[in-house]
């Protein structure tokens, strides 16, 4: 079962042995009081962790041994670095216990990471992505795209959110290493498509695994036709990089992911006009992530070659008509 480990803490020696199991050396650079915190979801196969301190640190720090650490500044100050290399937003940090990491954190530093015991990679990632991993444990530091380190942010802390919700529950040994496996294979998948750095095209050479892609991307796009999805959610859901989903869709339905998204949620939009005439056409652009009514409407009739305004009269004009003989066969009935 999880265990909930939280830490607060007034002294820098004190924060420095916050972390269960990691062996971490911490400095004063700045002045003012020292204010710091951090928690731990511990578990068998790894744990979710979040730490906070206030003023100028130089740290040294190692993780567990046998674990790596995918780790994300929730706030940063400017100025700060690891392993030599500026640390910001974008800054994905891939540490493990076999090496002393190095951070100077300029001001106060807000980070949030996911440690993983390295049994747990060979059995929840596919060889590629284990190939990764190792390149950029050796580079200790990357700089992300801005959307690839929102979303790994975005999910890390997420995943947390929920996990300390339901810290109080019987949940069992199967479900933990479920909810670490899943969240590692989404934050690599996110950090892959987010490489800059990365040269190696991931582009599946089978046609049908390449299909593959496609179709679990498709399928999460038509489940999330009303939510708030981008690229990476999408990639994640797909167990595809950027680059590689893109190829992807322009070799089988030669259109981006962007554009097929919005495309299904057209047809949408179209098969509920054809159904429904009374819901206002705001509300229903605004429900399937269109920013505006013009908006929608300018690529409806791209898409379809009338407005949204025709296809409601046309279906209420046909809805009308072929209810008239069924009026008429009634009324000779009653006769």
């Amino acid at each position: 079962m999880a265990q909930l480990l939280e830490h607060l803490s007034e002294d820098v020696d004190d924060q420095a042995q916050a972390l269960c199991g990691w062996r971490q050396r911490y400095e004063q650079l700045g002045c003012g009081r020292f204010r710091g915190t951090a928690w731990q979801l511990v578990m068998n196969h790894g744990a979710l962790l979040r730490e906070s301190t206030n003023r100028s640190l130089r740290e040294q720090i190692q993780p567990p041994p046998d674990h790596l650490v995918l780790a994300i500044p929730v706030t940063v100050a400017p100025g700060s670095v690891l392993a030599g290399r500026p640390l910001g937003r974008e800054s994905l940090v891939v540490i493990s216990g076999q090496d002393e990491c190095e951070l100077v954190a300029a001001g106060a530093l807000d980070i949030i990471a996911l440690s993983v015991h390295r049994d747990t990679l060979t059995q929840s990632l596919a060889a590629s992505k284990i190939e990764w991993l190792a390149r950029a444990e050796r580079r200790q530091h990357l700089t992300l795209a801005p959307d690839a380190a929102s979303a790994i942010r975005t999910m890390l802390l997420a995943v947390s959110d929920e996990a300390l919700r339901r810290v109080d529950e019987r949940v069992d040994e199967v479900d933990e290493a479920r909810l670490i496996s899943a969240t590692l294979t989404q934050a690599v998948v996110l950090a892959m498509s987010g490489d800059g750095a990365e040269r190696r095209e991931d582009i599946p050479r089978r046609a049908e695994t390449r299909m593959r892609v496609v179709r679990r991307a498709i399928e999460f796009m038509r489940e999330n036709l009303h939510n708030d999805v981008g690229v990476m959610e999408i990639c994640a859901a797909a167990f595809a990089s950027r680059r590689s989903l893109q190829y992807c869709f322009e070799e089988f339905l030669h259109t981006s992911p962007q554009a097929c998204l919005r495309a299904l949620r057209l047809n949408e939009a179209r098969r509920h006009l054809k159904r429904h005439g009374d819901r206002p056409i705001t509300a229903l652009a605004s429900s399937l992530g269109f920013s505006s009514a013009s908006h929608f409407t300018r690529h409806y009739k791209l898409m379809f070659g009338e407005l949204p305004s025709q296809t409601l009269r046309t279906h209420a004009h046909a809805q009308t008509q072929g209810s008239a003989p069924a009026l008429a066969t009634g009324a000779a009935l009653q006769a």
